[in-house]
């Protein structure tokens, strides 16, 4: 299967903080993996933000290119796995900018409170509400306690990855999101890989297949960023393929890498110089 990636992008919306360092989860799928042997040695999570390198470099950009959005994500870990996570929130938020996180959600029991404070989008994703098929696509059997969890975010969106385990699943999922009457949407995500395409490709086709047959069922009701939407049980769904989308971000990696591509792991190949050139 060949992906096409749209390089004609919009403008700058957002930027990514990329987290590099040892996630609470064993996503098969995870994108860092595409990476691994690049940044399975990296690890900031314990590190002050203002230490890591190009950091404010990073902010600068953001300021040049009228970035207001700032998320906090995972390359290869989780978000609110960061120690210094609400000096961060309070830090970015004091500058003016926006700042929202994307999570697997298996510490925003422990962080609600922290989290509650993010004055931008908080982001969820939910691999499977059966404990066997989550064990299987993540490495654990427990599952956050949502129906408490959700309905407590202000701002709140969920992404389901269509795969080879949770198919099945797929429909009962989405069925229970849209139950949640504060999550502003459903997005439901195809896997993105780079390097491991002969290993996902089956994913990929699930996720195409999983499109076609809510086509048959449901009337396209707009789209989003090229991404197509739909409504199902009164909630919007979009269909995202990532690297398909025309949406704009630039990315920081907390190892001091800082790329304007949108697209994660070229950015990350293209600028791993910058790292190299200061560590000489």
């Amino acid at each position: 299967m060949e992906i096409v990636k749209n390089r004609n992008r919009n403008a700058y919306t957002f930027a990514n903080i990329n987290l590099l360092g040892k996630c609470n989860a064993n996503c098969y799928f995870c994108l860092g993996k595409d990476i691994a042997e690049k940044i399975d040695c990296e690890n900031q999570a314990n590190i002050y933000f203002t230490e890591w390198k190009n950091f404010e470099k990073f902010l600068d950009s953001c300021k040049e290119l009228g970035i207001k959005k700032i998320y906090l994500t995972g390359q290869n870990i989780d978000s609110l796995q960061y120690k210094y996570f609400d000096e961060l929130r309070d830090y970015l938020q004091a500058l003016g900018f926006l700042f929202g996180i994307r999570t697997n959600g298996y510490l925003l029991e422990k962080k609600l409170s922290s989290v509650l404070l993010c004055n931008d989008e908080i982001g969820l994703t939910i691999n499977s509400l059966n404990p066997e098929t989550n064990n299987v696509i993540m490495g654990h059997s427990d599952i956050p306690k949502w129906n408490i969890l959700i309905p407590q975010l202000k701002n709140c969106r969920v992404s389901l990855i269509p795969n080879r385990y949770n198919i099945h699943e797929m429909m009962d999922t989405i069925h229970y999101v849209s139950e949640f009457k504060n999550v502003k949407y459903i997005q439901v995500r195809r896997i993105s890989t780079e390097t491991r395409l002969d290993l996902l490709t089956p994913d990929i086709e699930i996720f195409e297949n999983f499109f076609n047959e809510i086509k048959t069922q449901y009337s396209q009701d707009g789209e989003f960023n090229l991404s197509q939407k739909f409504v199902i049980n009164g909630m919007p769904i979009y269909f995202w393929r990532t690297v398909e989308t025309n949406i704009n971000s630039i990315n920081y990696f907390t190892n001091g890498i800082l790329s304007n591509e949108y697209f994660v792991v070229e950015g990350y190949l293209k600028n791993e110089g910058q790292i190299k050139t200061e560590k000489k």
